[in-house]
């Protein structure tokens, strides 16, 4: 008679599934099903919780977000919902990593402040400023050389002629 590998675990939220344990050695699946059934939820819980998480720490980022932007005198930005929240916690994370950098001169900073708050489209952030191999120099060189007014003016809103 072979050692079943799919055992089935009531959780401590109080829900079962049936967990494939055979990766587990045979003789310590029972324990292994029992010791999981007593410390963990199941995976329904489990996302639910992280998701919920994931939902607070974007929204205390966005507060703060909206009180650097206060202090720092940066204008709100444009585009759609989605978008303004993105951009919002991205130039916030971008903006904070400058000011909190070493090797940003004080006036190099007074003037990536200044050149920030004319970029108000939410586009420009995050086709900009979203990658993550970009240095503090490379974020300054961006916003000190972005030029919104002539790409304004380029843009196509619709592609539909009528």
């Amino acid at each position: 008679m072979a050692i079943k590998t799919k055992l089935p675990i009531e959780f401590s939220c109080g829900h079962t599934e049936t967990v494939d344990l055979a990766r587990v050695p045979a003789g310590r699946r029972k324990a292994h099903a029992f010791g999981l059934g007593k410390n963990r939820v199941c995976t329904s819980c489990f996302r639910k919780k992280s998701s919920e998480d994931l939902e607070l720490q974007n929204r205390q980022t966005l507060l703060d977000a909206d009180q650097f932007a206060q202090e720092h005198n940066l204008p709100d930005l444009t585009g759609s919902d989605k978008q303004v929240n993105w951009a919002t916690r991205v130039r916030y994370q971008v903006l904070s990593d400058v000011l909190d950098s070493d090797e940003t001169p004080d006036q190099q900073t007074t003037d990536v402040l200044a050149a920030a708050q004319a970029l108000t489209r939410a586009g420009w952030w995050l086709d900009n400023a979203t990658d993550k191999d970009l240095t503090v120099e490379d974020i300054c060189e961006l916003i000190l050389t972005a030029d919104e007014s002539s790409n304004a003016a380029d843009r196509i809103e619709t592609e539909n002629p009528f």
